[in-house]
């Protein structure tokens, strides 16, 4: 990963090496965790700073990346493949903020829904196309059968294939894949 000369993330060159040393650290150490991933206390330290930065939402952290996945994509037969996962706290929570219930209604964590181009000919990953972060509501205000669609969370792959069909736009053909039966109703419904 990383940036392409001339682009940048967040029109800031500060931001955008930090950015690139965080990728960098991550992709070295095969860790999330900000101690082995920062190198040392102020690595750590930069690290929280620049993802507590209003600047550093998912879209402008990723807008380089997408930008590349987007121009290698042009011209080939492309799977865009998505996935959700959870990032679960279960005992691991003190000190923590902001996390709503995981998958078992208890455990505190967050959930991540990312879409990623794959070269179908090549077999090969081609880059990021876009991913959403959110966290449940402790408890649920609405009955959440009454929610409208677009409130849902199984509305993400809705938006993942949203996101595919806009990024990839200059590919030859191109294959979502996902697991919401919801999603091909409404595309469907849509045509």
């Amino acid at each position: 990963m990383g940036l392409a000369k001339g682009q940048t993330t967040q029109g800031d060159i500060r931001l955008d090496r930090r950015r690139d040393a965080i990728v960098n650290g991550i992709v070295a150490t095969g860790s999330l965790v900000r101690r082995k991933v920062g190198g040392d206390r102020n690595g750590e330290i930069a690290m929280k700073n620049f993802l507590g930065s209003p600047k550093a939402t998912v879209e402008s952290v990723m807008a380089a990346d997408v930008a590349l996945t987007a121009a290698a994509a042009k011209g080939r037969r492309v799977v865009a493949a998505q996935d959700t996962t959870e990032v679960n706290f279960s005992g691991r929570d003190k000190r923590r903020k902001d996390l709503g219930p995981g998958g078992d209604g208890k455990s505190p964590g967050f959930f991540t829904h990312a879409t990623i181009a794959i070269d179908a000919d090549a077999e090969a990953v081609i880059g990021p196309v876009s991913a959403q972060i959110w966290t449940r509501a402790m408890e649920r205000e609405v009955e959440y059968a009454k929610l409208p669609f677009e409130d849902k969370e199984s509305a993400r792959w809705l938006k993942g294939a949203e996101s595919a069909a806009e990024v990839l736009d200059g590919a030859e053909q191109i294959v979502v894949v996902g697991e919401c039966a919801q999603v091909a109703q409404r595309a469907v419904a849509r045509r």
